[in-house]
């Protein structure tokens, strides 16, 4: 099926990327379009999934390399790990070449299992995740987390009293049923138009794949698929909460050591995200565990058995995958924001908790998610606790929600639509 969809990773490769560094490497899940959006660019495709380039790149890796000039993508570079040698010593005898340029494509977190990378300082790692909201809508130049970091602006809503917001938008007419529908869907290309039993189809056969061919090809030793699914599935009815890795193996019928194997067999395959712990100087008595979320909140309702119906009466699941729909939302535009920025959660041994905390030089956004149409004060207990400890280092808090306007909580803290993420007004 062909890939519609603008997207942010694209932008990134032609406006930053391929014009600064000779070698790419391409990864994020299996069926994200990666190698839909590197052939954009391409001169010559060298896709290792096929026999013959397989073969050629095992015995001569070299010489294939040779064989091709301008912008060569590597599809599958996995299938031949020799070819990366090649790729080394291409950009070492060139290192001033500002014409030919070379992208690898795969769907393994690279460098997993080894200490002798010989991509370090030549290969510029960039990570694609599935399609945001705004690239589904045909928009991948609104980037929330920039907006989240710029000064207030004056909204002149009569509804909003002409108060100072974040630039993050105005109202949002999408409602509850409306982000349910977005989250069973997921964020694969190639099953945005499907209906719901074709989806789930997929769905299982995805799942088939990672646990019979992908996660096999990359393991050390040979992983059990039924393991790898026990886990995925525990770790599924478990997305964004602190990870529990005795919990997790319980319920997947393993060892917390055969867990913790898969769990990072999974995150290799950018199937698994963990969400580090934010900490501070200035507080104590944090918790240190991530949270655990899928990658795709449509892969993560698949494993949990759940359909919208579902999800529309059982508060706790939808509130779990809302908060896994915001990171699977965010994720791309951490890879594109212009200054480094990072992305955590925060909990205290008191209870006090926020979904994400985005850092920035020392500058920190609160994110609160919430699944419910009407939020207020108690729901951002967190984040005013959190504003009064940091002072000025607190930059902005938000309680992301499924009603559709935004309003003033306190000093620097918001209730924001879930859909201004995309949809700026």
């Amino acid at each position: 099926m062909r890939d519609p969809y603008p997207r942010i990773v694209e932008r990134l490769l032609d406006r930053e990327l391929l014009p600064a560094f000779p070698a790419l490497l391409l990864v994020g899940p299996r069926g994200t379009g990666k190698s839909t959006s590197a052939a954009r660019f391409a001169s010559t495709i060298i896709d290792l999934s096929v026999p013959g380039p397989r073969i050629s790149a095992r015995q001569d890796p070299d010489g294939l390399l040779a064989s091709a000039s301008g912008t060569v993508v590597i599809d599958e570079w996995q299938e031949a790990p020799e070819i990366l040698g090649a790729v080394k010593r291409r950009v070492d005898a060139e290192p001033s070449d500002t014409v030919n340029r070379i992208i690898l494509t795969g769907s393994v977190r690279a460098a997993h299992q080894t200490t002798t990378w010989p991509g370090t300082g030549r290969l510029i790692r960039v990570r694609m995740w599935g399609l945001t909201q705004g690239e589904i809508e045909h928009d991948h130049t609104y980037n929330p987390i920039e907006q989240l970091f710029a000064p207030p602006q004056l909204f002149s809503q009569s509804h909003l009293s002409s108060a100072s917001v974040p630039p993050l938008g105005g109202p949002c007419n999408l409602t509850r049923s409306d982000y349910i529908q977005r989250i069973v869907a997921g964020r694969f290309p190639y099953i945005q138009e499907m209906s719901d039993r074709n989806r789930s189809r997929w769905f299982a056969s995805y799942v088939e794949q990672l646990a019979e061919f992908d996660a096999p090809q990359i393991a050390v030793g040979t992983p059990r698929p039924t393991k790898l699914r026990s886990v995925l599935t525990s770790c599924a009815a478990r997305t964004g909460q602190v990870l529990n890795q005795a919990a997790t193996a319980r319920d997947a019928g393993v060892s917390s050591i055969t867990a913790e194997a898969h769990l990072r067999l999974l995150e290799d395959l950018s199937i698994v995200v963990r969400l580090p712990a934010w900490h501070s100087k200035r507080l104590y008595r944090l918790t240190r565990s991530p949270k655990v979320h899928i990658a795709d909140p449509g892969l993560a309702a698949h494993l949990m058995n759940t359909n919208e119906t579902h999800l529309a009466q059982d508060a706790t699941l939808v509130g779990q995958l809302f908060e896994t729909f915001v990171l699977s939302e965010l994720l791309p535009h951490l890879e594109a924001v212009s200054t480094t920025t990072e992305m955590f959660h925060f909990r205290d041994h008191a209870g006090r908790e926020v979904d994400f905390i985005v850092e920035r030089g020392g500058q920190i956004v609160g994110l609160e998610v919430k699944s419910s149409t009407k939020v207020g004060r108690q729901d951002a207990k967190s984040l005013l606790w959190l504003r009064d400890q940091l002072g000025d280092r607190f930059h902005l808090g938000a309680v992301l929600y499924a009603g559709q306007f935004p309003f003033r909580i306190s000093d620097r803290i918001w209730a924001l639509p879930l859909g201004a993420l995309w949809r700026p007004v």
